[in-house]
């Protein structure tokens, strides 16, 4: 059976009550569509964590997850493919070595999973081309793409760090305008008959918001909106790890697990997935006819006879962190928590380095608009820092990005630049992108984060 999926593992304290039926989320009064076996076409999935890094554990459990609901549903492994750095599982720091929880005391995920594209080959570049089919434009990995055609269903799951119009890889950019671009030449050249895309990145929804056509059977959700964090969740655990999981993650897949994803409709799930996701808006995108469908007909349409763990009936409180400040906290938690001098002081060192961090990261993102926009109202230079917008002009942004990250600050070695995304869209809508392409590279030669941060450090 040709079914094919793909699947991609790319602050402050909150409490959250996350709810864990025996059987899913879903409780009584869900709305149900009669599943279609004789339906043409097969189900390819893509699954994708575009992250690296110890404190970035959560996307690559996320996937793991993914990956085993999806094979418990009666997807076949020759019909998944995933892209995982797979620097977690054994990494140095994990006291639960070749091991992968996504809660607290649950399944180790990593056992059994198969793993497509990882380290260097999890790239933007071979994500679009594993989507788009294209074999002969892969690099490294072992060279699976999808194979499908008009009569067949994508399911794309990706989770990460995002921003405004951008997710990230571990080296490397994912702009609004590529993801586009490649959807629609998917359309145009009949590789699916539905696309279904799940994200889970902050500002996600502003890679589908005012861009995805209606008109192009693709129906997406996002954890979050287009201006508002993603979650991580249980991040305070008694096992000694970083936050396990990403709360719209978890929780849809904590539906799937336990739902016989044959009556569920991708509505059904979305609006459970909405009400549980409560710290951001989660959102949906693009052809709403789509979620009139079962989850069955993306996810597989086997019985989880393998879903064993026991979720409470009750609501369970989890602590949550915004996904940016995930390593900030977990670090500011172990130090609570040390009781050797020592090592107190080179965790306190680390906490002084990011914060410095981000502080010349502000100051020079600050500096770069003053000077780019130098003359002009100080209104219009408050305005371009602090909105958010949705992305109007896909090419002026995408110009903008990469030369900022090529010039500026790296996005993949300052994950926090990510924030600031939304100062370089906020440029396009007030200037051409020659222009910004023009006066960016010399303004930034001022800019030196590494040296700045140096100076700072020294002062302690």
């Amino acid at each position: 059976m040709r079914k094919l999926l793909l699947l991609f593992a790319a602050t402050s304290l909150s409490l959250a009550a996350i709810h864990y039926p025996r059987k899913g989320l879903a409780a009584a009064g869900r709305s149900r569509q009669k599943y279609d076996e004789a339906d043409e076409g097969e189900a390819f999935v893509v699954l994708v964590a575009g992250s690296n890094g110890w404190y970035n554990y959560r996307h690559q459990a996320d996937v793991a997850h993914a990956y085993h609901t999806l094979r418990n549903h009666g997807i076949p492994e020759d019909n998944i493919i995933t892209m995982m750095f797979d620097d977690v599982a054994n990494n140095q720091l994990n006291p639960y070595k070749g091991k992968l929880f996504n809660r607290p005391h649950g399944k180790d995920l990593y056992k059994g999973l198969k793993i497509d594209y990882r380290g260097a080959a999890v790239t933007p570049e071979n994500f679009l081309n594993v989507l788009k089919g294209n074999a002969s434009g892969v690099d490294g990995g072992n060279g699976r793409v999808l194979e499908t055609n008009e009569n067949d269903r994508v399911f794309v799951y990706f989770t990460d760090h995002g921003s405004v119009g951008m997710i990230s890889f571990p080296e490397g950019i994912l702009t609004v305008k590529q993801l586009n671009d490649a959807l629609i030449w998917l359309h145009k050249n009949k590789k699916y008959s539905q696309l279904v895309f799940y994200l889970e990145a902050c500002e996600s929804g502003s890679m589908f918001d005012s861009v995805l056509r209606a008109d192009m059977d693709i129906y997406a959700i996002t954890a979050a909106n287009g201006h508002e964090s993603s979650w991580g969740t249980f991040c305070e655990n008694d096992m000694n790890l970083p936050c396990l999981g990403d709360l719209f993650s978890v929780n849809w897949m904590t539906d799937s697990d336990g739902e016989d994803l044959k009556s569920e409709t991708l509505e059904f799930q979305y609006e459970m997935v909405k009400k549980e996701t409560n710290l951001s808006h989660v959102m949906q995108f693009g052809d709403k006819d789509i979620a009139k469908e079962t989850v069955a007909l993306f996810q597989g349409d086997k019985e989880d006879r393998e879903y064993t763990d026991d979720y409470e009936l009750s609501a369970s409180r989890s602590v949550n962190w915004p996904s940016r400040d995930v390593e900030l906290n977990h670090l500011t938690l172990l130090l609570k928590q040390e009781n050797d001098v020592m090592a107190a002081n080179k965790l306190e060192y680390k906490i002084r380095k990011i914060k410095e961090t981000r502080r010349a990261i502000k100051k020079s993102v600050h500096m770069i608009v003053e000077k780019f926009f130098e003359g002009e109202s100080e209104d219009l230079i408050s305005r371009v820092l602090t909105q958010t917008r949705p992305v109007l002009d896909l090419r002026c942004h995408h110009m903008t990005v990469n030369i900022f990250k090529k010039y500026c600050i790296d996005f993949n070695r300052y994950e926090y630049a990510m924030k600031y995304v939304k100062v370089l869209n906020n440029m396009c809508l007030h200037r051409r992108a020659e222009e910004i392409l023009l006066a960016l590279p010399d303004i930034c030669l001022d800019v030196n984060i590494e040296e700045e941060v140096a100076d700072a450090l020294q002062q302690y």
